[in-house]
């Protein structure tokens, strides 16, 4: 789905709203029901991608947008349930009465729903986004990039830096992002 057509968005919107109650986050986010959280998070990034509103908020049909922006919610929805193992435990047992949305009010008020949400920054946040995809995509170059280019919006966040060691040990490169490995003396 990366770089969705005006048209291609059109008919995916039209081919998902109409039935957005009746998917699962599983067939939502369009990962099987045993998938870890990397393969969650994973799938999540690739929609979120492409579907984000900000992406789309010169959209004229004010009706499509609004429903991309309510699919998009269910997406994020289905992210946070998925990620999380006591609301994934909680949501396969209301799975197995027929539910397919968890709809507990007790929300998680202990710290962050997301890791993500401790960047403050825009454009760290933008780069640290492309940096998951990357990731996700075994794009270990473009991880390394992208985590760099959001640490120097944010250098005093520990999620960036451990992404970036992440994406470092990944690439066989510790020294740094793309170059040759530091030199012994």
């Amino acid at each position: 789905m990366a770089g969705m057509s005006s048209e291609q968005l059109a008919a995916f919107v039209r081919q998902i709203f109409p039935r957005l109650d009746q998917l699962s986050y599983y067939d939502l986010l369009g990962v099987p029901s045993g998938s870890d959280q990397a393969v969650v998070r994973t799938a999540f990034y690739r929609l979120a991608a492409d579907l984000h509103p900000d992406r789309h908020h010169t959209l004229a049909d004010r009706e499509l947008k609004e429903q991309l922006e309510m699919i998009y919610a269910r997406v994020c929805e289905g992210y946070q349930v998925l990620t999380k193992p006591d609301k994934r435990a909680a949501y396969e047992r209301a799975l197995n009465q027929g539910k397919k949305r968890l709809t507990t009010t007790d929300r998680d008020s202990r710290g962050l729903q997301n890791p993500e949400d401790s960047i403050k920054h825009p454009e760290a946040k933008k780069f640290f986004r492309l940096g998951m995809i990357s990731l996700g995509r075994k794009d270990w170059k473009g991880a390394v990039m992208s985590f760099s280019f959001a640490r120097t919006y944010e250098p005093s966040s520990a999620l960036v830096a451990q992404k970036l060691s992440e994406a470092q040990a990944a690439l066989g490169k510790p020294g740094g992002a793309g170059g040759a490995p530091p030199k012994t003396p």
